[in-house]
This record gives structure tokens, sequence and C-alpha cells, in this order.
């Protein structure tokens, strides 16, 4: 049996990475990671001579320069956010250069924002897909065949200059449907984003817990890919179910310190040829990340039993999806109200992504409209296209709101029924300083419109896939909330990712979530106008 299947471990490294407050022996209450007694402080951060660089440079490859101006795409951005990435005919035409430079840019490009820390003297480069704490992690990789304007090859997107390094030439896709078990989707992709962490970046603030944040993070950016591919009708598609060694190898990662966390196919038309028998083995220089990088091990040991191996079949993993049913409605049902299309806010997907922030200031003398809660929900929501689900079924992850202030709906806690269109009265109440609490005491989650929590039972996800199935979840839930994010912010709201107290997340919203774990939340509502 593979450690794929030894799903224990995702149970151990869960408990070890849950947030909680623990009052110790002087009394005084205080954030902790783990379950007592094994607890720790949550941030490391304790020596801030080896800060990890941001960027990956290779310094012997050289740049191929990208479009440095974006296309504009005429598709409203809640339009892309309704397409589940099967829309496009299969006419569409080839990708070129500019498309996979407007896809890179607006998923781990630069924003051309800058934060300098008033302590720390942290100088964060904001990026145009947000991360957590600002300890950007992510990478983009490129596998092509030929395009009108670019030679067949493995590519990396280089972040700080906004250009390609070539890697390998010819094309390679061959290995990427091999390594996958024949992934339909990645057969007849002219091009496949592949995109990898460097767990280091993020664990130098997050300690273990930056293995969630890997695909929270990952979640958030592949939202944006499959916006940004929906606006220039490509053909897009997640691809989960893949043999981690044969990829890394294929894009020279070490698959322990950066490993590839997801694959996205882009377009359809170009039939991936054989791979070769053997791909040798690559090892451009790169500058170091840091002067001394620390290792937690409990991200080594949870990478290490997520992976599918060689004697692994990534199509068999996925053969058999997880086909979910929400149990029957309790309380009041009440259908949502989105607003009609013709209707819609006009900004392109670009425009929405590049003025897109997180938000931590809402306006609570007035709340935000019902068609707006309504179009925010049911534009998050739509079905997409996944090797890890059945197109038909309810996502893994269920999507509990906590009402603060919608025109027209009862303060309290709901259920959003998206296959339904609907929305489920679960309680009413103020639970406006509960919001704050569970947001690890941050009072903007007090203050926001709604909060959008994201709970999956784990048990039958990991009976399905392993503990493959974490990763799963983890990336789902933070998926649905960035295309959430993006939707607030089209409709001229604000939103926000954050972070919660675990079991009292699950405590919070039982009874229906007896069984659950918690994954993700992000607030969202009116932005309060600074004076």
């Amino acid at each position: 049996m593979s450690a794929n299947w030894d799903i224990d471990a995702t149970q151990r490294f869960h408990a070890r990475t849950k947030y909680r407050v623990w009052t110790g022996p002087s009394g005084e209450p205080d954030y902790v990671m783990g379950t007592p007694p094994a607890i720790e402080p949550p941030i490391w951060e304790e020596d801030w001579s080896i800060l990890p660089r941001p960027y990956k440079v290779y310094p012997t490859l050289p740049p191929l320069a990208l479009p440095a101006d974006l296309l504009h795409t005429r598709m409203p951005a809640l339009g892309t956010l309704a397409r589940s990435g099967l829309d496009v005919g299969p006419n569409a035409p080839l990708p070129d250069r500019a498309a996979l430079a407007q896809v890179a840019r607006l998923s781990n490009g630069l924003l051309n924002r800058r934060h300098v820390g008033p302590i720390t003297k942290r100088v964060v480069d904001f990026r145009t897909a947000g991360a957590t704490g600002g300890f950007y992690h992510l990478e983009l990789y490129f596998v092509c065949g030929d395009l009108p304007d670019l030679p067949a090859g493995v590519y990396h997107y280089a972040t700080q200059d906004h250009s390609l390094r070539q890697l390998r030439a010819g094309d390679l896709r061959g290995v990427l449907v091999r390594a996958s078990g024949g992934e339909a989707s990645l057969a007849q992709a002219p091009i496949a984003l592949v995109m990898t962490s460097t767990f280091w970046r993020n664990a130098f603030r997050y300690r273990a817990r930056a293995y969630r944040h890997t695909f929270w993070d990952a979640g958030t950016a592949l939202a944006n890919v499959l916006s940004v591919a929906a606006s220039l009708h490509l053909q897009a598609s997640l691809v989960l179910g893949f043999a981690d060694e044969a990829i890394n190898a294929l894009l020279g990662v070490d698959g322990e310190r950066e490993a590839t966390v997801a694959i996205c196919s882009l377009a359809q038309g170009l039939t991936a040829p054989s791979p070769p028998a053997h791909v040798l083995p690559i090892a451009h220089p790169t500058e170091p990340l840091s002067l001394r990088e620390v290792t937690f091990a409990d991200i080594t040991l949870m990478n290490a039993a997520s992976r599918l191996g060689s004697g692994d079949d990534p199509a068999a993993w996925r053969a058999t999806p997880l086909r979910r049913t929400l149990p029957a409605a309790h309380g009041n049902v009440i259908p949502l109200e989105p607003r009609d299309i013709e209707d819609l806010p006009r900004a392109p997907i670009e425009e929405v992504i590049l003025a897109r922030r997180s938000v931590r200031h809402y306006d609570t003398d007035r709340p935000i409209n019902f068609e707006q809660f309504s179009t925010v929900l049911d534009r998050s929501a739509r079905p997409l296209a996944a090797d890890f689900l059945a197109y038909d079924s309810p996502p893994v992850n269920d999507c509990y709101l906590i009402v603060n202030a919608v025109e027209g709906l009862s303060p309290g806690i709901y259920l959003h029924r998206a296959r339904e269109g609907a929305i489920e009265l679960l309680r009413t109440g103020d639970y406006r300083g509960d919001a704050a609490h569970l947001a690890v005491d941050q009072p903007y989650a007090a203050d926001a419109h709604v909060n959008s929590y994201y709970l999956t039972e784990l048990s039958p996800v990991l009976a399905t896939y392993g503990n493959r199935g974490y990763r799963l979840a983890q990336l789902e839930a933070a998926l649905y909330a960035g295309r959430l994010h993006l939707a607030a912010q089209a409709m001229g709201l604000g939103a926000v990712g954050s972070t919660s107290l675990d079991d009292e997340v699950v405590e919070f919203f039982s009874p229906r979530t007896a069984d659950a774990s918690y994954m993700f939340v992000t607030v969202f509502g009116a932005r309060r106008q600074r004076s």
C-alpha cells in the first residue's frame, strides 16, 4: 500500500497545525499552534538575516521577453467566473506568447505596488494574486508545444522581470500525459501551466502551517488563472492526479524544498507527442534562497505522505471521484437573486485583478443589498473542470456564512446550497463578536458584512483520494474563496482572506459541522471610505 493511503498522516498534520487559544500556567491566554500538550508559537520569524528572497532567479539563463502590455479582453469579469473551463468550442485559436504572458502576469506577476514594514523594513512587492502574509512562495512553469511565436519547451516564468527562462527545449508535453496517467485535458493542451511551491518562503513566518498555505495560495492564484483563461476563450482544466517525482524531475526541482502542487491545462487542439523513454536530469544554477534555511519536519512528512509515487496510478486515483449529496434542509431555504447578466458590471478580469486589494476596513453603517450578496455567492461557486471532481457533483467543501449586514436577511448563520441557488438559514443572531474571535480576534471579521467559511468532512475525502485529498480540500476551498474575492471586487465590494481557530470554527457551526474540518475563510462587504 502506498504511503498516500496512510491517512493517519493527514490527521496528525492537521492536528499539529491547528490554531487555538491556550491558557498557560501564567493564566494569560495566548495563541498557539498544535494540540495540547504538543503546542508551539504559531509564528517563526526568529532570524531576519535569513529572510528568504521572494523570487527564483536563474542567473545563467537568458530572458525571453514577454509582452509588457496586457491584452484588453471584452468579457466582463463576472462572466469569466461563470465559465467552467469547458465552454470554449474546439476551433478556438492556438494561444500565443501574449496569451501566455496574460495568464502569467495576472496570476503571479507584479502588481507594481510596494509595502515597506515599519519595524523590520521588509519590502513586499505585491503580486496579482494574494499570498498569506505577503510571503509569496509560488512559481509558475509552462510546458508548451510549438506556439505561433514561441518554440516548444519547458519554461520558468520570472516574476521579477516578467519574462521566461527556457529550462528544456523540445515538446515534452507527453511527459505530463504519462505522469498523469493519460489525463485527457493534458493530451490535447498546447500549454500546461505547472505550479510549484518553495515551502521555506512561507514557513519563515508560519512554520509547518505553511503547507496549508501552499494550497490556499495556489487556489487563490488558480482562481485568477481560470478567469483569465476564460477571458481569452481558452479551455482550462485543473489536474491534481500526477506522479510527483516525474513532474518535479521535468522541471528540475527537488520535490522537497520546492515541489509541484498543481497543473492546469490551457487550450485544446494540439496533440502531445509520445514522451521520450528517459528524461535527462537538469540542474540549472539558481541564486541562493537565503543564507540558511530551516526545515520544518511536518511539511516534509506531509508532502511525502500526499505524493503519488511511481507505484501509483493517477488514472485509478481519479477514476471514481467523490460524489457528495447535501443533506436535506432543516431551516428556511431562501433563493438567491443574482443580477441578470445584462446588468452585470462590465469591467474585464484584467481590470478587476489589477484593482483587487485585501480590504480590512468595512462600512458598518450600511448593509450590502441582497442582489450584491447573491451575485457574489452565485459567481464564486459555479462548477469548474478538474480531474478530481465529477462536474455534476457538489464540491468537497461546504460554505457556511456569518451574515452581519445584508438587506432583507436576518443576521445569523447560513449554509450556501450552491447547486440549488439558495441559502439555508441555520440560526439567527448577532454574531459579530464571534466572527472576530474565530478569525483570531481580528476586528475586520466583525465589521465585514459576510464571513464565508469553507469546511469539509475529511473522512470521505481521504477514503476516496488518500492523503492527496488533503491537498485537494485545501486548494478547492481557497479556489472558491478566490473567485468570491474576484466577484466581490467586480461588484464594487471588498474582501480579504483570513485564518481561524480551527476547532472553535467547527464548534461554532455545529451540529451541522460536527464531522467537518476547517479549511479556509474569506470575508467581504462594502468598503469603508477612509477620511
